[in-house]
């Protein structure tokens, strides 16, 4: 007995140096039988409001109870609580003593008022209330671990060890115990002293893996390597699949660039019979991280994945990981089919739809994507990209109001900050000049380029576009510029500029861009042969401007005019 007592002075020494005060109780009323069924009565319905969230009318209840009586407990409790969830911990605070004034033998109430003088960061009071609270239940083994906590989360390391070594001497030994001594001797860096502990930990309890496992992780922490692979080798041969060892010992391996042996701990993670697919998935997926870093274990990461997909053949999450593994080695087909699968059983992820997506893509393969998207949007009706995906793909497929109903709402629903946002207004920029709407479509395109002005592709087309409409060719001119001048040697590009010259007239600059986009591969194209016999032309040059359409007539997509242009032997505007 006498032991006891010294154990909890020392516990109270180490957790406030303030001496504890007996709490000064409120009596109770002498209330009537009418009083006190309107209390009983206000507090259901108090609960009853609570239930439905109506939190004024929940109050206004206890109001009333307070003003029948002033100090119920019951009542300042449940506003406490309501002032705690509000953070105004200050009211909480006045409130809850009074419930514990009224009733301090009450733990909940006592429990409740750490929580808000935690909340609150108030450390001397909460200090002083784990105090008392240790003294008159000193065999809640849960407040000594609260309290064990508290004091390491608010960094008072000395005493939360002195804490530790009081529950240890008192309940004994056990896993907690440990977890928190290593904390703790690291936190207060007495690597020599937490050695010592673990080492007697491993003497006395040979057989307990929590101990083997923190011990190796020291040594592999404070660079006592051979130690370290010693302790986790005595560890697996007490439990054959244990994930920590096995872990640490392939990263051990790994680091080291034993690549054979890291793969033989990994893959004994895999095929352990005792590990839970989804921390088996866990692994992989750290795994995975890695070897993105380290192209030589790619091949490694390849035989995990297959073999937890022999495994698991159906599970969702192994068929996800499977697909990526197919993606990695270029297997489109294979890898659509996965994820078509995976979703068949988990069809509320949004990153496997999205994932799908971009396999669709990888096969140009649009309708799947349209199909895809669509069946994707019923579970995430508010997810902007899927309509992105979804109108780009009824925009290639020219099925233009479609793509405008998709592209204008996804516009809608994303943010001003959001990288769609630039995406979205191009491509509807594009919508709206396939259906016409060419003023619209270029007050779209200047609204993007307020996002991007530099982005290369839009301002080839949206330059273009102003030049087949014969429309601020000088801002035109411009933009064409910055495209050629970033990307030089871009038939496309220089074809651009020099139409644009071509319709200033000014045609000797437009000739000399026009066969710098010839000789960069632009004679493959019909548009870009034919404008170069448009130039010729009005250069004066008939003959080799109609040898010029007649190659373009040769090549894919000749466009009408060029066809007449050829059989009237003329240029035509």
């Amino acid at each position: 007995m006498k032991y006891f007592i010294i154990l909890i002075i020392t516990t109270l020494i180490f957790f406030s140096c303030t001496t504890q005060k007996e709490v000064s109780r409120i009596p109770a009323p002498d209330l009537s039988e009418k009083e006190v069924r309107q209390i009983e009565g206000h507090l259901v319905d108090y609960k009853r409001n609570m239930l439905y969230e109506e939190d004024q009318k929940a109050l206004n209840h206890l109001k009333l109870i307070l003003s029948v009586d002033s100090t119920h407990p019951v009542a300042h409790y449940e506003r406490a609580k309501y002032y705690y969830q509000n953070e105004n911990y200050d009211s909480a605070f006045q409130d809850i003593n009074i419930a514990i004034k009224r009733n301090p033998d009450k733990f909940i109430y006592q429990e409740f008022r750490l929580m808000v003088t935690q909340s609150a960061g108030d450390i001397n009071k909460t200090n002083r209330y784990y105090d008392q609270l240790l003294s008159a239940y000193p065999e809640n083994q849960k407040l000594w671990f609260n309290a064990a906590e508290y004091l390491l989360k608010s960094k008072q390391y000395e005493k939360a060890l002195t804490l530790v070594n009081n529950y240890e001497d008192r309940f004994g030994f056990n896993n907690q115990i440990l977890v928190n001594k290593f904390k703790l001797l690291h936190q207060l860096d007495e690597l020599k002293k937490l050695e010592k502990e673990l080492v007697k930990y491993s003497e006395e309890y040979p057989e307990n893996v929590k101990v083997l496992e923190l011990l190796g992780e020291f040594y592999f922490k404070t660079d006592k390597v051979d130690k370290g692979v010693e302790t986790y080798n005595r560890l697996l041969t007490i439990d054959s699949d244990n994930t920590v060892a096995l872990l640490s010992m392939a990263d051990y391996y790994r680091a080291n660039k034993l690549y054979d042996k890291s793969f033989n701990y990994i893959e004994r993670v895999i095929n352990s019979k005792d590990l839970d697919v989804n921390k088996k998935i866990e692994v992989l997926v750290s795994f995975m991280q890695i070897s993105k870093q380290d192209p030589k274990l790619s091949y490694y990461f390849s035989r995990l994945v297959k073999s937890l997909k022999e495994q698991y053949g159906n599970h969702s999450e192994v068929q996800l990981l499977y697909a990526n593994l197919l993606v990695r080695e270029g297997k489109y087909k294979a890898a659509q089919e996965e994820y078509a699968n995976a979703l068949n059983t988990s069809p509320d992820n949004l990153n496997a739809w999205v994932q799908l997506i971009m396999v669709d893509n990888e096969l140009e393969q649009n309708e799947a994507i349209i199909d895809h998207a669509t069946k994707a949007l019923e579970y995430f009706p508010n997810q902007s990209e899927l309509y992105y995906y979804r109108g780009i793909s009824y925009m290639i497929l020219e099925q233009y109001d479609k793509a405008k109903k998709d592209l204008e709402f996804g516009n809608k629903i994303t943010g001003k900050n959001d990288p769609l946002k630039f995406q979205f207004l191009y491509f509807l920029g594009e919508t709206y000049y396939n259906l016409d709407s060419v003023q619209l479509a270029f007050n779209t395109f200047d609204k993007a380029i307020d996002i991007n002005p530099n982005e290369i592709s839009l301002l080839n087309n949206y330059a273009y576009y102003l030049s087949e409409h014969n429309m601020e060719l000088d801002k035109a001119k411009d933009m064409s510029l910055k495209t050629i001048k970033q990307d030089p040697d871009n038939s496309t590009y220089l074809d651009t500029y020099a139409w644009i010259l071509f319709q200033m007239e000014n045609y000797a600059d437009a000739l000399t861009y026009i066969e710098k986009a010839i000789l960069n591969g632009g004679s493959s194209s019909s548009v870009i042969m034919e404008h170069y016999g448009d130039i010729l032309y009005k250069l004066g040059k008939k003959d080799e401007a109609i040898t010029a359409w007649e190659e373009a007539k040769l090549l894919p997509n000749p466009t009408d005019k060029l066809l007449e242009k050829v059989e009237k032997q003329n240029y035509v505007e």
